[in-house]
């Protein structure tokens, strides 16, 4: 079973009727009310004709009815609609009914005969070689390298040179094993294809210039704008979807984004663990907590995935401030585990924090706030006096740093032989590929400090001491 997001449809007669939202549609599975189950996820097809997920769930609650010529009609219309995880298919408990029937054994018989199935053993889907497929289609095999991870089941289709992508690379490797030691338990069970598209490829797949990166998971892509931040939210759910899928569950927003929010910006320690940074986020959770307007735990938890979207500027930072206390107190594994063991009975995650944190739910919302007023704000203005580069920052950004358009005279940028078309990658080994990453680390200096600016300029990767100088002198 796979749960989704419900919308809204309207009767015959002109009035709306609300389309059962997934959080109805995951309770009357687990309440094993099927016949209810099934009843919904029609309503919510009305509204979402070519939703290939919903129509598997169709499937799962028809089958577990032992209405099996039902459940096939809604496989079929899955499968021709664009579902391919038919390893998911092949191990679900809810399709148990459907062995041996013609039409769920014809579906996996004409997937092995073309490629799409797993080969036994293997547990690897073909979505990720239909999205490189579609990928080389549109953008071509000239510009961009598709290289393949099968250990973890991923396929890169890049627009990197080698230095670039081997650095992304390892970042996403490290934190694939981190994630799948700690939270998931293994990468997903079917192939997903990660893009980094050129800067004039992304302007065409982005309807927003603040958008970093996305992943879809019905097309099994992952797309990013740049390798920084972006890119590490989005692998998250990469790879939390590959979990959420192998233990039948969808989690709630506020949880997926809040949990992809805390790994944009980490480190991991000599010893190998973990440490979340914080960043120009938190400052939002703190100007919130200042002026009363950061809201309960108990309205994040009742909030619906619409109203969370709709105040997503606020409630990311919030989301993510909540995980980064429970990681610092040293309880994020702790909680997830119980998170999922529990997301039967409560999937708001109220009950997990109360066993992670052995006490009421109240007492732990009261030692978070607690925590945020301690926090330290983020520096993230370079004011008169602060120190600088020296350089102003093109409005078109590459997909490995950030490009310089100017470099100021009497600078410490023009004394170090900084130039235009530079390209900024790393300072003092930090990587800074997007303008907020190279600005929080700036603020963070004083004027006569000196940093390492790593650059690219064409092919040549150099690095630089440039020293800081104070604004406006």
């Amino acid at each position: 079973m796979t749960l989704l997001v419900a919308a809204l449809t309207v009767s015959a007669i002109g009035a709306p009727v609300p389309v059962p939202g997934r959080d109805e549609i995951f309770r009357s599975f687990f309440a094993r009310e099927f016949t209810k189950a099934a009843m919904q996820i029609d309503r919510f097809l009305e509204a979402n004709p070519n939703d290939h997920l919903m129509m598997y769930n169709g499937a799962c609650a028809r089958a577990q009815l032992g209405r099996l010529d039902e459940a096939g009609a809604y496989l079929l219309r899955a499968v021709k609609a664009g579902f391919r995880d038919f390893d998911e298919m092949r191990r679900d408990p809810d399709l148990a009914p459907m062995h041996g029937h013609d039409v769920y054994e014809a579906i996996l018989e004409a997937a092995a005969r073309v490629g799409n199935a797993p080969a036994p053993g293997r547990g690897r889907g073909g979505d990720a070689a239909s999205a490189r497929a579609v990928w080389a289609h549109e953008f071509g095999t000239e510009t961009y390298r598709y290289v393949e991870d099968t250990d973890r089941h991923l396929v890169y289709a890049i627009a990197l040179d080698d230095v670039s992508f081997l650095e992304m690379r390892t970042m996403l490797e490290r934190e694939a094993d981190h994630l799948e030691s700690t939270l998931f338990g293994g990468p997903p069970s079917y192939e997903v294809l990660i893009a980094i598209p050129t800067p004039a490829d992304a302007e065409r797949l982005f309807d927003h210039p603040r958008v970093g990166g996305i992943y879809e998971h019905s097309k099994r892509r992952l797309i990013a704008r740049n390798i920084g931040g972006s890119l590490r939210h989005e692998f998250f759910h990469l790879m939390h979807y590959g979990h959420m899928e192998r233990v039948h569950q969808r989690h709630a927003l506020w949880i997926q984004e809040g949990m992809a929010s805390l790994y944009e910006d980490y480190e991991f320690t000599p010893a190998g663990a973990i440490r979340f940074l914080a960043n120009e986020r938190h400052n939002v959770v703190r100007q919130e907590a200042a002026d009363g307007s950061l809201p309960r735990w108990d309205a994040l938890f009742a909030m619906s995935e619409d109203r969370f979207m709709v105040r997503a500027t606020s409630l990311y930072p919030m989301a993510r401030s909540i995980f980064r206390f429970v990681a610092d107190e040293g309880l994020l594994e702790t909680w997830y585990g119980r998170y999922v063991t529990n997301f039967g009975i409560d999937p708001t995650g109220r009950v997990a924090f109360e066993e992670a944190f052995g006490t009421s739910i109240d007492e732990v919302e009261r030692k978070w706030r607690a925590w945020v007023r301690r926090q330290p704000l983020v520096d993230t203005v370079i004011a008169r006096n602060d120190g600088a580069l020296g350089v102003t920052l093109a409005a078109a950004q590459s997909n490995d740093g950030i490009v310089i358009a100017r470099v100021l005279e009497r600078s410490g940028a023009a004394e170090a032989g900084l130039t235009s078309g530079d390209i900024i990658v790393a300072i003092d080994d930090r990587s800074t590929r997007s303008p907020n990453e190279l600005l929080t680390i700036i603020a963070a200096h004083r004027a006569g400090d000196t940093v390492r600016v790593r650059i690219r300029r064409g092919m040549d990767y150099r690095d630089i001491p440039v020293q800081l100088r104070a604004v406006g002198r």
